[in-house]
């Protein structure tokens, strides 16, 4: 370490050597983020070009308005669904469960209001009575209507609940034979695994 008091005696009688230094560090460095930016820039560019959607920014529930649990983000086309949609019209809600930093596409949401917001198309809107204890079920959970032994409606969707009544969505197709069940009080709820 002999030479450290002679680099710091030059380094004193010769400012612009230490400056000189600086200038080569900032150089570099200067250099290495303008390299990284690049490389970024060329792996961004790789994936094609971004496609505004919204995504959600919170979990949302079946029934849940979107207002408030989405923003819009830049993302790659190549990751983002055919169906994906860019903005939400007013007063839209979630049909099924969504995820925090899900892309929403057009089959996550729906523009009616309360729980016909979860009934598909062509589908039906029954009210089972007296069911007794509900506080099980959760609007937008997938269903089996039963009756007597019998499956009446393989594929319902709890629409929303009271203390102990339960509206669900059928199949039109499946609709008399529920509604049927409902009237004698036979109907029975059983929740079942999503088909959709």
């Amino acid at each position: 370490m002999r030479w450290l008091p002679q680099v710091r005696m030059l380094l004193a009688r010769r400012p612009w050597i230490r400056w000189l230094f600086v200038a080569a560090a900032a150089a570099t460095t200067a250099a290495i983020v303008a390299g990284a930016l690049a490389d970024l820039r060329r792996a961004r560019d790789a994936w094609g070009p971004s496609r505004d959607v919204l995504v959600a920014t919170r979990p949302v529930a079946p029934g849940d308005p979107l207002a408030g649990a989405v923003e819009i983000r830049a993302l790659p086309a190549a990751v983002v669904p055919p169906s994906a949609v860019a903005a939400a019209p007013p007063g839209a809600t979630a049909v099924q469960r969504i995820a925090v930093g899900e892309t929403i596409v057009s089959a996550d949401l729906a523009v009616r209001p309360g729980p016909l917001s979860l009934l598909p198309a062509g589908w039906l809107a029954i009210t089972i009575a007296d069911v007794g204890d509900t506080a099980w079920l959760r609007a937008g959970d997938a269903a089996v209507i039963l009756a007597d032994g019998n499956v009446l409606a393989a594929d319902a969707i709890v629409l929303s609940s009271t203390d102990s009544d339960v509206l669900v969505g059928v199949a039109a197709a499946d609709g008399t034979g529920v509604a049927d069940a409902a009237n004698r009080h036979a109907a029975v709820i059983a929740l079942s695994t999503p088909a959709r």
